[in-house]
């Protein structure tokens, strides 16, 4: 029987290990959470934790989840997401971390600190798991595990990152999985590395691919250093695919969406090429670098300057066994050597380039280098006080090469100065707590480095996170969105979209639910962004926008209502309540609703065989004209007009009164500012072939368009201008509505209409095709075929006809059965693991079991979860 004296010990030692887990969550949050007071992030002020995509994406998408979830509507599409969207593509892409659900218990004004306190925790998380790796994988009940976990929780990569919450949660889960598979290979026990894994894949597939593929390449280092090979591969590679098989259920959805983008494509670089060099890289390491967020390739791995003393001491201790060096050393020269070769960067990311957010797997290498620098740390009794100066002293030479011959845009004067700081005072410490052997020493001298480090890493993420934005602007016309959307759905008989003159973001229609023409998603349909190119509309590899649209092709697109305020009426025509385009419908506060007035219904209908010219030139208005004219109208919708040139700008003078557009040449220009009797105007993300709507001009007004990027080598803008006839327009959309879908009903995963066809045609259904779309005519399937290359059409037969669309996401029904099958699998492999376990244990009766020899040993914190599940269940 166990003593009630060495039970009481293990409490205690447990009770330890739980306090110390929670101060590592509590100290990188505390240090966030002053940050955010500091920065008056609400409520402490009035600015709100959005940065880059939490701002365009993360909490438009999060709303509209949300507002399925409360409304209960399906999860599988969207009409607020683009043209209409796999809404279940986009949660398993962006939302899919079971911690958002806690969403659900938040009203939907604070869902936005919903998102950014959600940050703190995972932040907090970050280093409770870090620090639980450092006490399991070293064995230790020491408090410095939570110094070390600091810095994971606050490394550059979090710094640069850590807006980004769809990642953060395989970040934390990180550690647990290694720790997972470091016992799978060295005692045989695959399930908390099994379970990890697939919760990891389960959040976050896109960051999981980077850790199966550094899982590979630490499990080669385990069982070479274990000398065990046969029954660790076989559980490695089984217990890997169970894994990937329980995350299957939202895992194989997702694959077959990824297809349909533009990240489906995998094509391998011709050549080996390298960004920059290993020092320019090790530079980086230094306190306040500026993050690299862009297309730059630069990694974000600042984890704290003591790294420039202990990576060296962690190489030159022979103490630690050989092996083990090469291996880490090895292991992190190859993800060093990883973030400058293109070869290695496009295989890190999935066979794809990154489109920004450069060196998405640096966290792996930081928890490196921090192992690293940890075990030198417990081993920093074991060298020679002259090595602890020579490895300082070779930091310092470093970083003094570093400052004459690195240069880098992100590096700030001072940068080296600051580092050097906090490297000697880091030094000094560890000169004296290797000189000290007091344990009262020793402990003064902990609490001095953890308040050292907590300002370090206070200092580097001050200086290099936490944008912030006004919460008030972003928000503020929300409500009146929705009160007109509410509106003019109640006036619309069947289908609609809206779409805004200006918007705050490209996802304005899941910020505000309301059905929309544009999208910003790394999930969205590349069929769909290629329409929008051929047709001049704004356009790139992760979105598509209904700016640069001309009144046919918002007609095309089923856009009946546009949103707009002062500004934008005296932008957009000079008074657009007078417009012949639009009509004043109503307004709620400073949001006026405007309807269109040329548009076609839902369910148009084209010529049989009918297909929309290609474009051959950067010239979308003169394909515009070809598409009129292979319509069967012989006018032109759209006539060239003369500009001049006034210095480096283009002037457009109307030559009679029309509706006036212009279409960028091909100058690199990406803004450009219009100003005319209706004051200035900006567009952006301008490429070659964007359409500009420039406005109604009356015969004589000018319009000067000039060059709005601030960069000096930016060439002269090169522009066509053209104006449009409204007559022509009026005759082609005459043509495509006399036969139309009536009667037509709507809800998230079916679409439903009634069509009376004099004639044979083909029925324009302005939903982009998806594999996971049945269209059936009087309850019979049928073969669809595609209009612009991207929407569905159906080719009938004169006759009445009742079309019914329902979506059922792609790859749904067999995750589902995939994931079933793993689980029975899973249940069934640790039934006998544990009879195997159970066996063995029994072989051993008589003798002092391991879980006691640990006790009486007080070397309680190696105890197991399952063994301190039995120890809480009795006392003896």
């Amino acid at each position: 029987c166990m003593s009630n004296g060495r039970l009481d010990r293990w409490r205690q030692a447990k009770l330890k290990l739980e306090y110390g887990l929670l101060v590592a969550w509590a100290i990188p949050s505390g240090i966030m959470l002053l940050l955010f007071v500091v920065n008056g992030i609400y409520p402490f002020g009035d600015r709100s934790f959005l940065y880059m995509d939490m701002y365009h994406q993360y909490m438009p998408f999060f709303s509209e989840f949300m507002e399925k979830v409360k409304a209960g509507e399906s999860l599988y599409y969207s009409w607020n997401v683009g043209v209409g969207s796999n809404f279940l593509s986009l949660y398993v892409y962006y939302l899919a971390s079971p911690i958002h659900w806690l969403a659900f218990l938040f009203p939907q004004e604070h869902l936005l600190e919903f998102m950014s306190y959600l940050v703190i925790v995972k932040i907090g998380l970050c280093g409770t798991t870090f620090c639980y790796y450092l006490r399991r994988h070293f064995d230790t009940r020491s408090a410095t595990t939570v110094l070390f976990s600091l810095f994971y929780a606050l490394s550059g990569y979090m710094a640069a990152y850590n807006w980004n919450i769809m990642w953060l949660d395989c970040v934390w889960l990180f550690p647990l999985i290694l720790w997972g598979l470091e016992k799978l290979v060295r005692e045989g026990r695959p399930v908390l590395y099994c379970v990890t894994l697939a919760l990891s894949i389960l959040t976050n597939y896109y960051i999981s691919i980077m850790i199966c593929l550094f899982l590979v390449l630490y499990f080669i280092t385990l069982v070479l250093a274990n000398e065990r090979f046969v029954r660790p591969v076989w559980q490695f590679t089984v217990y890997s695919l169970l894994a990937g098989g329980l995350a299957a259920v939202l895992l194989v959805p997702e694959i077959c969406a990824i297809w349909v983008t533009d990240f489906g494509a995998m094509e391998f670089p011709e050549k080996i090429e390298s960004y920059f060099s290993v020092l320019d890289e090790l530079a980086r390491h230094q306190l306040c670098v500026g993050n690299e967020r862009g297309l730059n390739h630069w990694p974000n791995i600042y984890c704290g300057v003591a790294v420039f003393l202990l990576v060296p001491l962690f190489a030159v201790n022979d103490k630690i066994s050989a092996k083990r060096r090469f291996a880490m050393l090895a292991l992190t020269g190859v993800l060093l050597f990883s973030f400058s070769t293109n070869l290695l960067d496009f295989i890190w990311h999935g066979f794809n380039y990154p489109d920004s957010l450069p060196a998405r797997q640096s966290f792996l290498y930081i928890f490196l280098i921090l192992v690293m620098c940890y075990e030198a740390f417990l081993h920093i009794q074991e060298v020679e006080k002259k090595t602890i100066v020579n490895c300082f002293l070779a930091a310092i030479v470093f970083l003094l090469f570093c400052e004459k011959f690195v240069e880098q845009e992100h590096f700030m004067v001072g940068v080296e100065v600051l580092t050097m700081v906090f490297l000697a005072i880091y030094g000094t410490l560890l000169y004296y707590y290797h000189h000290h052997r007091e344990r009262e020493w020793q402990i003064v001298l902990c609490m001095v480095a953890f308040l050292v480090a907590g300002i370090e890493a206070g200092i580097n993420t001050m200086n290099t996170s936490l944008g912030t934005v006004s919460r008030t602007q972003y928000l503020t016309d929300i409500a009146d969105y929705q009160a007109l959307y509410e509106y003019a759905d109640q006036q619309t008989d069947g289908f609609l979209r809206m779409e805004k003159f200006r918007r705050t973001t490209k996802n304005d229609g899941a910020l505000a639910g309301y059905p929309t023409a544009s999208l910003f998603s790394s999930t969205m349909n590349s069929d769909v962004a290629d329409f929008y190119e051929q047709l001049g509309m704004r356009h790139s590899k992760v979105y598509y926008c209904f700016d640069g649209a001309t009144a046919l092709t918002s007609a095309f697109l089923n856009v009946n209502y546009m949103l707009g305020d002062t500004e934008d009426a005296l932008q957009n025509e000079g008074n657009v309540k007078a417009d012949r385009l639009y009509k004043t419908v109503t307004e709620s506060g400073d949001i006026t609703l405007y309807e269109c007035n040329y548009t076609l219904p839902f369910g148009y209908v084209v010529p049989v065989g009918y297909e929309l010219p290609k474009l051959e030139t950067n010239e979308p208005l003169k394909l515009q004209n070809e598409i009129v004219d292979s319509l069967g109208v012989k006018s032109n919708l759209f006539t060239k007009v003369d500009v001049s040139k006034k210095d480096d700008n283009v002037v457009l003078e109307a030559e009679e009164n029309a509706y006036y557009y212009a279409v960028v040449g091909a100058s690199g220009t990406s803004i450009i500012d219009a100003t005319g009797d209706y004051g200035t105007k900006q567009f952006k993300d301008l490429k070659n072939g964007c359409v500009l709507y420039v406005g109604y001009l009356k015969k004589g007004q000018a319009v000067e368009l000039a060059n709005g990027d601030e960069e000096d080598d930016t060439p002269n803008i090169s522009l066509t201008a053209y104006r449009m006839n409204l007559d022509v327009l009026q005759e082609v959309l005459d043509k495509l509505s006399a036969q139309h879908m009536e009667d037509v009903s709507y809800d998230d995963t079916h679409v439903e209409g009634y069509i009376k066809l004099q004639e044979a045609g083909q029925v324009v259904l302005t939903v982009p095709y998806e594999a996971g779309w049945t269209v059936c005519v009087n309850g019979e399937k049928v073969e669809t075929g595609l209009f612009g290359g991207c929407f569905m059409t159906v080719t009938l037969e004169p006759g009445e006809h009742r079309i019914t669309m329902d979506y059922d996401p792609k790859g749904r029904s067999e995750g589902i059965l995939l994931s079933l099958v793993s689980l029975v699998l899973f249940g069934a492999l640790a039934v006998l693991e544990r009879k195997k376990t159970g066996s063995e244990a029994e072989t051993d009766v008589g003798e002092e079991t391991d879980v006691e020899e640990r006790i009486r040993t007080e070397d309680v914190m190696a105890l197991e979860p399952e063994e301190i599940t039995e120890l809480e269940n009795g006392e003896e």
